[in-house]
Protein backbone atom coordinates (compact mmCIF):
# COMPACT_ATOMS: atom_id res chain seq x y z
CA UNK A 1 0.00 0.00 0.00
CA UNK A 2 1.16 3.67 -0.53
CA UNK A 3 0.51 4.53 2.80
CA UNK A 4 1.82 1.61 4.28
CA UNK A 5 4.58 2.79 7.47
CA UNK A 6 2.43 6.25 7.33
CA UNK A 7 1.40 6.94 11.42
CA UNK A 8 -1.23 8.99 11.94
CA UNK A 9 0.91 11.64 13.75
CA UNK A 10 2.50 12.04 10.34
CA UNK A 11 -0.94 12.91 8.42
CA UNK A 12 -1.89 15.25 11.60
CA UNK A 13 1.30 17.06 11.34
CA UNK A 14 0.02 17.93 7.46
CA UNK A 15 -3.24 19.00 8.58
CA UNK A 16 -2.75 21.12 11.46
CA UNK A 17 -3.11 24.49 10.56
CA UNK A 18 -1.46 27.96 12.77
CA UNK A 19 -3.90 29.71 14.81
CA UNK A 20 -3.10 33.80 15.31
CA UNK A 21 -5.09 34.24 18.81
CA UNK A 22 -4.82 37.59 20.05
CA UNK A 23 -1.23 38.43 18.46
CA UNK A 24 0.01 35.33 19.90
CA UNK A 25 0.76 32.34 17.00
CA UNK A 26 -0.28 28.94 17.79
CA UNK A 27 1.04 25.63 15.54
CA UNK A 28 -2.11 24.32 15.91
CA UNK A 29 -5.55 24.79 17.31
CA UNK A 30 -4.57 21.90 19.68
CA UNK A 31 -1.72 23.82 20.65
CA UNK A 32 -3.85 27.03 21.09
CA UNK A 33 -6.53 24.36 23.33
CA UNK A 34 -3.61 24.07 25.93
CA UNK A 35 -2.46 26.92 26.00
CA UNK A 36 -5.49 28.50 26.90
CA UNK A 37 -6.96 25.70 28.93
CA UNK A 38 -9.93 25.00 26.67
CA UNK A 39 -10.73 22.54 24.84
CA UNK A 40 -10.04 22.18 20.81
CA UNK A 41 -13.44 22.05 20.28
CA UNK A 42 -13.85 25.40 21.39
CA UNK A 43 -10.95 26.87 19.40
CA UNK A 44 -12.59 25.09 16.29
CA UNK A 45 -16.23 27.05 17.30
CA UNK A 46 -14.71 30.50 17.49
CA UNK A 47 -12.57 29.70 14.12
CA UNK A 48 -16.04 29.06 12.63
CA UNK A 49 -17.66 32.05 14.12
CA UNK A 50 -15.19 34.56 13.63
CA UNK A 51 -14.75 34.72 17.68
CA UNK A 52 -11.01 34.34 18.39
CA UNK A 53 -10.29 37.49 20.01
CA UNK A 54 -12.66 36.44 22.75
CA UNK A 55 -11.48 32.67 23.22
CA UNK A 56 -10.82 31.91 26.77
CA UNK A 57 -11.73 35.07 28.57
CA UNK A 58 -13.10 35.05 31.81
CA UNK A 59 -15.84 36.48 32.80
CA UNK A 60 -15.76 38.35 35.65
CA UNK A 61 -18.73 37.75 38.24
CA UNK A 62 -19.89 40.64 40.22
CA UNK A 63 -22.42 40.63 42.98
CA UNK A 64 -23.31 44.08 42.48
CA UNK A 65 -26.96 43.37 42.23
Amino acid sequence: MANEGRGLGEYQKRQRRPVTIRGVRYESQVAAAKALGVTDRAISMAVKRGTLDRIALSKEITNDR
